[in-house]
Parts: C-alpha cells; sequence; structure tokens
C-alpha cells in the first residue's frame, strides 16, 4: 500500500507569504505609484517581516516585476493553451509534422487570441499610470514582458522540438519587443483605461497588433 507523502509545511508558508507580498505590492503600487512606497510598507501589509520580503525579493522593483508577472499570468496560461491546440491541430493535418513557419505563424494567432489588452491595462495601472517617459515603470513592464517570452520560449521547445532554434528565438524577441513598443504608442493614446478596456481602445489595440504581426510576415496564423 502506497501513501501520498504529507506537504511540506515550509513551502507551503513560503508560498503563502509570497503571495502575501505580491498582493501588498500590487495594492501599493496601484495606490501610490511604482515609487510612492517602501519595503517596509509592503512588509506590513503583508503581516511578515522586512527580512522575509528580501528573502523573497531582492528589492522593490524585482517585486513589481513578479507583481507584473503575475497580472499577465493568466493571459500567459491562455496563449500557452493556444500555442499548444493550433499545434496539434497542425500535426493532425496533412503533414506529418508543421514546418517551423507554420508553426510560428501559429504563434502570431495566439497572439491575437488571447487578452493582452486587459493585461496591459492592468500592468498600467498598477504602476500607477506612470508617464511615457517613466524609465523605471517601462524598465519594469519590459522586464516581466520579457519573462514571459522565455517562458513561451522553453514551452515551444518541448513541444515543437522540430523548430529553428534561432527562427523562434528571433521570433520571439522581436515580437515581445513588438508588444512592449505598442503598449506604450497605446496607453499614450488611451491614458486613463478603466478596468474594463472599452471597445474602441481594444479595437485600436488589435489594429497595432496586426501591424506588428504584419512586420514579423506571420500575420497569416489561422
Amino acid at each position: 500500500m502506497t501513501t501520498t507523502p504529507p506537504p511540506d509545511g515550509r513551502s507551503a508558508l513560503r508560498a503563502e507569504r509570497r503571495l502575501a507580498i505580491l498582493d501588498a505590492a500590487r495594492a501599493l503600487a496601484t495606490e501610490h505609484g511604482s515609487d510612492g512606497f517602501t519595503v517596509d510598507q509592503v512588509a506590513a501589509r503583508a503581516a511578515v517581516s522586512r527580512r522575509t520580503v528580501f528573502n523573497h525579493f531582492a528589492g522593490l522593483d524585482q517585486l513589481l516585476v513578479a507583481v507584473c508577472e503575475q497580472l499577465l499570468a493568466e493571459t500567459t496560461t491562455e496563449l500557452l493553451d493556444e500555442v499548444d491546440r493550433r499545434i496539434a491541430a497542425l500535426r493532425e493535418g496533412a503533414r506529418p509534422a508543421p514546418a517551423g513557419r507554420t508553426v510560428l505563424a501559429a504563434i502570431a494567432g495566439a497572439a491575437r487570441g488571447v487578452d493582452l489588452a486587459t493585461a496591459i491595462a492592468s500592468i498600467h495601472r498598477v504602476l500607477g499610470a506612470p508617464a511615457p517617459a517613466d524609465e523605471r515603470a517601462q524598465h519594469i513592464s519590459r522586464t516581466a514582458f520579457e519573462h514571459v517570452g522565455g517562458r513561451l520560449r522553453e514551452h515551444l521547445q518541448q513541444r515543437a522540438p522540430d523548430l529553428d532554434a534561432l527562427d523562434l528565438e528571433l521570433t520571439l524577441a522581436l515580437m515581445f519587443s513588438g508588444i512592449t513598443t505598442l503598449a506604450d504608442r497605446w496607453l499614450e493614446q488611451h491614458p486613463d483605461l478603466p478596468p474594463d478596456v472599452p471597445a474602441a481602445a481594444r479595437a485600436d489595440w488589435e489594429r497595432l497588433l496586426d501591424r506588428l504581426l504584419g512586420h514579423l510576415r506571420v500575420g497569416d496564423a489561422d
């Protein structure tokens, strides 16, 4: 008879504290902007010590990157699921294995199919709606998107090992760099976005994304 080992209590406590720290930082950043609070305030709101915050994060910028990644998590999961669906459909088609270019086009189609607009608007709010010239806020959001791009690259390397590694690296680098550039432009056009992104702003985002995918020459994904 086999038994399931009990969960590691220390790991569970560590995860619980990390989430409390992220939630505290997200609330404080939304209230005061990305540079309007301290580690001590995060610790107090999360009901942990200052040392515990630094056990999880090297500093406020790393913490804010993690908050942005948390906001992107649902969209990232949807993106990965959509990429998987499209790759599976290609493998079930006439070809025994999808061509690399076709898989890269599937990535573009998946980017169209997920709600990037809401994720970008949420990050903008949690960073305190920073001005376009706020280099620190831009660095934080761009780093979060780069981390998401890395996660997608690792996922695709496992799911589609036949892809040319350089093609994949270049396409994802250009795509996520382009998405962050588009986000800056879009937020300049719509600086006061509510939590529920209006249809007009969403349509503007989709037009910008189509331009990016066209430049990448992977726009005919469907």
